[in-house]
């Protein structure tokens, strides 16, 4: 049995050199353990060592003013010593050209030519004017005889009281022998297309106006068609809203086929009436054409008629009807074309005009002015399909 006690057995009592020995021995063990546990303990990333470092346990953070003074101090380097590597110029990967001004700018529409230029404002006198070309044309001056005078005078009377069947025969007796597209033929056509329209519109008999039965099966579009009419004239003179009709009405009709003939020279619109056994002149209107010969020698036919048309215009710009900026008037025929002289013949019409002064003179872009009274005679009595001959004399 050992010597020692170390006051672990009951009923024996340890000397104080004993208790000592105990606890210094007890410290001893503990420290050396404690110094192998530390020992072998793996450094975690990003902390300091105290072996290494025992002054800097852990680091200073850099605060706010410190990194914007470093940012500070990085941009004001020379450029040959400053760290940033210098910047080259990166190349677009499949790049676009930018789009010709034509085709940005992609509009079409009906009533312009893109290749017209701007019109003149109104008053302007262009330089074609002052050559003469674009001014009003100057009928031939031939002398009339007291009897086609006095046949025109009474002619006139009779279209004043609305007795259009005199007023057309006396216009008629007065044109016999007179020089086409002279000042006085030009008198009597306005008189006698004058009549021939109230004809139209308030005849019952005559070689214009007929009468038909409508039959079963019959619709207003197939009854225009049938005629070479319009169901805008078939509504307008039998007084018919919609298209809704009645077996066993009467309509008045004024069969076709219609042909317009525009001369550039004597600015005349002609309209012809073709039927089984013969073609003759039925009215003749003034008309206003384009400038500087913008207005094309061709054979169109009329694509659309429009009510109430819109304005288009080169640069883009739209005037909806109604605007004052409008000037296509009441309506427009569009015109297709049959033949071409060489370009594209887009956006030419038969229209009306504000400015009704410009009718006579070579002033618009390239499309056929009328009065607006006079285009709107045209849009009821010519369909769709009418063929439109534009000549230089």
């Amino acid at each position: 049995m050992s010597d020692y006690n170390y006051g672990l057995e009951p009923g024996i009592q340890g000397s104080g050199n004993s208790k000592m020995r105990f606890i210094v021995i007890f410290l001893l063990i503990s420290a050396v353990t404690a110094a192998i546990v530390w020992w072998f303990l793996p450094e975690k990333d990003g902390q300091v060592s105290v072996k290494e470092s025992p002054k800097a346990a852990v680091p200073e953070l850099p605060v706010k003013e410190n990194i914007s003074q470093e940012k500070e101090k990085k941009e004001n380097l020379p450029k040959e010593t400053s760290p940033v590597a210098p910047k080259t110029e990166k190349q677009p990967v499949n790049p676009v050209p930018p789009l010709p001004e034509e085709k940005k700018n992609n509009k079409t529409s009906p009533s312009y030519d893109p290749t017209d230029p701007p019109l003149p404002d109104k008053g302007i006198i262009t330089p074609a004017d002052q050559k003469g070309a674009d001014l009003p044309v100057v009928p031939v001056a031939e002398p009339e005889t007291p009897e086609q005078l006095a046949l025109l005078k009474k002619a006139a009377s009779a279209l004043e009281k609305k007795d259009f069947y005199s007023a057309e025969k006396d216009a008629l007796q007065a044109l016999v022998n007179v020089v086409e597209d002279s000042a006085f033929y030009r008198k009597a056509w306005r008189i006698l297309t004058a009549a021939r329209v109230g004809i139209v519109y308030g005849g019952t008999k005559g070689g214009y106006v007929v009468r038909y039965t409508i039959k079963s099966g019959d619709s207003l579009s197939g009854i225009a068609g049938r005629f070479f009419s319009t169901q805008e004239f078939l509504r307008k003179r039998n007084r018919i809203s919609g298209s809704r009709i009645f077996v066993g009405r009467k309509l008045y009709i004024v069969p076709g086929d219609w042909k317009i003939v525009v001369s550039k020279k004597s600015r005349l619109l002609k309209l012809y009436r073709k039927t089984a056994d013969k073609e003759s002149l039925f009215a003749v209107w003034e008309i206003g054409i384009g400038r500087m010969g913008k207005t094309p020698s061709a054979e169109f036919a009329i694509s659309s008629r429009v009510r109430h048309p819109d304005w288009y215009l080169p640069d883009g710009r739209i005037y909806k009807y109604g605007s004052p900026e409008n000037q296509l008037g009441e309506y427009f025929l569009k015109l297709a074309p049959v033949t071409s002289p060489g370009r594209p013949l887009l956006g030419y019409g038969i229209h009306g005009t504000k400015d009704e002064e410009s009718v006579g003179r070579s002033l618009s872009s390239g499309c056929v002015r009328m009065r607006n009274a006079d285009v709107e005679v045209l849009y009821y009595l010519v369909p769709t399909g009418c063929r439109v001959e534009i000549k230089d004399n």
